[in-house]
């Protein structure tokens, strides 16, 4: 089809689908990590006249939600936290 960009054959959009599954799954810290690599694999692609490859755009996809659910973890366990803490305060 004309006007359609080539798309990457490169394996970093499987590396990128890998750790943001991870970061899903496993470990949240990888999550992050695959967002932000994602972002990078997707301008280089675009600016070297490709198209991302699928993997690597899901990973991306999935780094974002990880990353967003890393941080509402992080704020609940925060919370949790000055709760406990206002409690004891209280009791002493």
């Amino acid at each position: 089809m004309q006007g359609q960009l080539p798309q990457d054959t490169s394996d970093r959009g499987t590396i990128i689908f890998v750790l943001g599954l991870l970061g899903i799954l496993l470990c949240q810290i990888c999550a992050p990590i695959a967002f932000f690599m994602g972002q990078g694999y997707k301008r280089d692609c675009l600016a070297e006249g490709m198209r991302p490859s699928g993997l690597g755009e899901a990973g991306r996809i999935m780094g974002l939600v990880g990353t967003i659910l890393l941080v509402l973890w992080l704020i609940l366990v925060g919370l949790y936290f000055c709760l406990i803490g206002s409690i004891i305060a209280a009791g002493a």
